[in-house]
């Protein structure tokens, strides 16, 4: 069974059968029991049917995760001297993309779960690709050492592996991406595209970042959620603080410049089941990314 429905499910993204494929994975996702693999034309991903596994997102949608984020960063980073940071890239729903995209363009990728870095060289030896760096460690403000779950039956999906404050999970150990630069572990270009998803991590890593915004022309995608706010006392303040200081924006994946008090508003509205507000960009006022076009997937 799984053969055939890896047959039909890539017969589907490669006709956009997506509304009679919906039929069959309604009549038929029971009885899948192993990965298969799902190809996009330019790039390939095992998914898992797993109920909590963040790929099977895949399986059930026949589409790759962010896919508007993805293609927004790749329309950016076309032609330019660049390199890509995925911090937080699991099975490299961002990576693997980007790296097909532009085989000049070094990736380098973070993630503290061994679980999810497996996942993802399945996935670099399944397309075969050469320029990307994979590292399992987190990132974060400084050199510390930090408690990290990774245990599934903890979290809804297998996207939400977090730090912890209690003594259980593993002991990790964090850097700064300002000091991977330094140490030579990063080879910076004049442009860096990062992604941050780090379940509530993220200001921790914006905070390690300030020579790299201050160095080099940066646009940071990140995910605005209440985990952020959990993670800082007076998160509100310090993060306005950090953007006046490092002299940036924060805009909205239309580069719309964002009021960071209606963010804040809008996050608070939030019902109690759901998380994350949206991801937002981060860049320095008037540097030359404005001059890019921005083009429509």
């Amino acid at each position: 069974m799984n053969k055939i429905f890896e047959l039909i499910a890539n017969i589907s993204i490669k006709y956009n059968l997506k509304y009679s494929y919906k039929i069959f994975y309604i009549l038929f996702k029971f009885f899948l029991k192993k990965k298969i693999i799902l190809n996009f034309k330019n790039y390939k991903f095992y998914a898992y049917p797993e109920k909590k596994d963040l790929s099977r997102w895949m399986i059930r949608n026949l589409k790759i995760w962010d896919k508007k984020n993805i293609y927004l960063i790749k329309n950016k980073i076309y032609k330019k001297e660049a390199i890509f940071l995925d911090i937080g890239c699991n099975y490299g729903a961002y990576s693997i993309p980007i790296a097909k995209y532009n085989e000049k363009i070094n990736v380098y990728c973070f993630d503290p779960s061994k679980k999810s870095v497996d996942k993802l060289i399945e996935n670099i030896k399944l397309n075969q690709i050469k320029n990307i760096k994979f590292f399992q460690i987190g990132i974060g403000e400084k050199v510390k050492k930090v408690n990290f779950d990774d245990n599934l039956k903890n979290y809804k999906n297998s996207g939400s592996y977090q730090v912890i404050d209690s003594n259980a999970g593993t002991k990790i150990d964090i850097n700064s991406i300002d000091n991977l630069i330094l140490d030579g572990i990063i080879t910076p270009k004049e442009n860096i595209f990062i992604k941050i998803d780090i379940e509530g991590y993220e200001f921790f890593a914006l905070q390690g970042l300030t020579k790299t915004i201050k160095d080099y022309n940066v646009m940071i995608f990140f995910e605005f959620s209440k985990n952020i706010i959990k993670n800082h006392e007076n998160f509100k303040f310090k993060f306005n603080e950090f953007i006046k200081t490092n002299n940036l924006i924060i805009q909205n994946n239309q580069f719309e410049e964002q009021d960071l008090d209606q963010m804040f508003l809008k996050l608070n509205n939030l019902g109690p089941n759901h998380e994350v507000l949206d991801n937002f960009i981060l860049m320095k006022k008037k540097h030359n990314f404005y001059s890019l076009q921005h083009n429509q997937i």
